[in-house]
């Protein structure tokens, strides 16, 4: 990846621990310290992505328009300080669901901002051809971070409580944000900057619809951005109830809690270890129906699980582990055919488009949980789950084949023709 990709992977690497910290701690603050109602935590995962979804709509222009570099550290810098308020208000009892939500709105946007300008300028350090190995190396990162911040996190949360653990996570994007600093790599100007034509003067709007006319055109983006939207249904339903389910219904303590969803990533890092190599062997395609069927079997371990506390252990540990192994399959195949076949100077357009057309699903999918688990239950609720699943593997199938044949090349920007 060469030096400043392994700088930003580092970082990228830390901030990501104290972000999985945070994502454990979140929703056992809400469960356990404000006994929240299984709507209560739906209206606290709204919070965490439909303002995202709102930002997302012009992430990818400020992506485009601004350096990605800046971005990224203004953003670190935002998080750190939001996160530090949490501990700061419940240590002068000022803290309540309200604010907690209002705090949680505040970071959804400034995490889409993140992301935006990061999927943008991670292929200025990487060669394209590189660019399936450095995702799988992030995505590698990303796995190790969810062993250690997940096994810590239950811990910290018995032992500090869930509003001090929030600190740690406040610290990493000040190192985040530090590593960012550190990478001295000329970063070319936006096109807005760079040229004296008429696209400097147009609205963020024009950009966006240019995003989304370049996203309907190419036809393998317009496939897998379908099965994102899907996919993103299931995560919405799924992540409304999940811990509910596992909290109260087999009644598994925070502290076993964070361990087990801790082995989860070692599936994943497994995974991503060898995801270059997956992708070469047998194709895109091919990897992405896996990773489909793999996380499918995964979910479906959830529902069924019944019996003493050992089995209950078994059955939750076998969901993360090959859950996450045929999610991170999903997502890494996922990021690098949208950046491979887009031409990074519209990249940035592309990834707001596709977050308006793909995140749809995500609240629909939090609000259709929240309700499901107050009136047939959460188990029922995850069987929907798994057939959300079950459908995501069937469009992998039919547009496998498409995806295999696809040959229309890169799409370039034409936008000031």
């Amino acid at each position: 990846m060469g030096l400043y990709g392994q700088t930003l992977r580092a970082g990228q690497g830390v901030s990501l621990f104290g972000s999985l910290i945070s994502r454990l701690v979140l929703p056992f603050f809400v469960i356990y310290t404000l006994a929240a109602t299984p709507m209560e935590v739906a209206w606290v995962r709204i919070a965490e992505v439909v303002p995202g979804m709102v930002v997302g709509l012009v992430a990818g222009v400020v992506a485009d328009r601004w350096r990605r570099r800046v971005v990224m550290i203004m953003t670190d810098s935002l998080r750190a300080m939001l996160l530090g308020l949490i501990p700061l208000l419940f240590l002068l009892h000022q803290l309540t669901l309200g604010l907690v939500i209002g705090l949680v709105v505040l970071l959804s946007m400034s995490d889409i901002l993140f992301e935006s300008a990061y999927d943008t300028y991670l292929p200025t350090l990487v060669p394209a051809d590189q660019l399936v190995e450095a995702n799988g190396r992030i995505a590698g990162l990303s796995s190790v971070a969810e062993v250690t911040g997940f096994g810590l996190a239950g811990v910290l949360f018995d032992t500090l409580g869930g509003a001090l653990t929030f600190s740690v996570d406040a610290l990493s994007f000040v190192v985040s944000a530090l590593s960012l600093w550190a990478i001295r790599h000329p970063e070319a100007k936006p096109p807005a900057e760079d040229t004296g034509t008429t696209r400097e003067a147009l609205p963020p709007r024009s950009d966006l619809w240019h995003g989304m006319r370049v996203l309907w055109q190419h036809p393998l983006l317009r496939r897998i951005a379908g099965l994102d939207a899907v996919n993103n249904l299931f995560f919405g339903l799924s992540s409304a109830v999940y811990l509910l389910y596992i909290s109260r219904s087999l009644h598994l303590p925070p502290a076993v809690q964070g361990l087990l969803y801790a082995a989860g990533g070692l599936g994943s890092f497994a995974t991503a270890g060898f995801t270059d190599r997956i992708v070469f062997r047998f194709g895109h395609a091919r990897a992405l129906i896996a990773g489909t069927i793999v996380a499918t079997i995964g979910t479906a371990l959830l529902p069924v699980a019944s019996g003493p506390l050992w089995l209950l252990v078994l059955f939750v540990l076998g969901q993360q582990v090959v859950g996450d192994a045929g999610d991170t399959l999903i997502l890494v195949g996922i990021d690098s055919l949208r950046q491979e076949h887009t031409d990074n100077s519209v990249l940035g357009r592309v990834r707001s488009a596709w977050l308006v057309i793909t995140s749809l699903g995500t609240p629909c999918g939090i609000v259709l949980g929240g309700w499901l688990a107050e009136t047939v239950g959460l188990r029922h609720t995850l069987f929907l789950a798994v057939g959300i699943r079950l459908v995501i593997v069937v469009l992998a199938l039919l547009s496998g084949t498409g995806i295999a044949q696809i040959t229309t090349p890169i799409v370039q920007d034409s936008s000031s023709s």
